[in-house]
């Protein structure tokens, strides 16, 4: 059998309060899990229509009605309907326009990002040509030097290697990283007595 009350408190931040019961003293129990619409909040002097029940030895209010608050019905007609659908549209048309600036704006960044690479690029080109040619020996340019004097470079790198200073001038000027030459002065294995 359901009863009629209002709400007498309600705390949010803890979602209960208390009905006050139509010719009753006592107040009953309330938690807002037992309303059918939680989202819109219980208010103060509301009129409820409940149930009384009995949860854990002590009385609550379960079934809960709201008489104050008025659900809208929706009843469709064509009108309705057409104006429904034409919502929808434009909805998505927002959405559409919204997804293709997104579109937009990805696009030209992806093109922004190829004009700096390009800009990039003939800066480094430009920095290059700006700086004098170092002169290189390429691997055939050795090959003939060491085929006319017979020498190579075959990794000796000290003056107790060699067979002669002409040998440890070439291998000097030719090959990296020998350690002949202490005082920088091109001319290689000076502390040698055998030449």
């Amino acid at each position: 059998m359901f009863a009629e009350g209002t709400i007498k408190s309600y705390n949010t931040e803890r979602g209960f309060g208390f009905i006050s019961i139509q010719g009753e003293s006592k107040d009953l129990f309330f938690h807002i899990k037992d309303f059918p619409n939680k989202n819109i909040e219980p208010k103060i002097g509301e009129n409820l229509k409940f149930r009384i029940v009995e949860d854990n030895g002590k009385l609550k209010a379960n079934n809960i009605v709201r008489l104050d608050v008025k659900i809208e019905s929706v009843s469709h007609t064509p009108l309705s309907r057409a104006k429904t659908k034409s919502t929808h549209r434009s909805r998505q048309s927002k959405n559409d326009k919204q997804n293709g600036g997104f579109l937009t704006t990805i696009v030209g960044l992806v093109i922004i990002g190829v004009l700096i690479y390009m800009v990039y690029g003939k800066y480094q080109r430009w920095q290059l040509s700006q700086q004098a040619p170092i002169p290189v020996k390429t691997v055939g340019e050795q090959q003939v030097n060491s085929n006319l004097n017979g020498y190579r470079c075959d990794g000796r790198i000290h003056c107790s290697q060699m067979n002669s200073r002409e040998e440890a001038r070439w291998f000097v000027q030719n090959c990296p990283g020998t350690k002949m030459d202490g005082n920088n002065d091109g001319e290689p294995c000076e502390n040698d007595s055998r030449w």
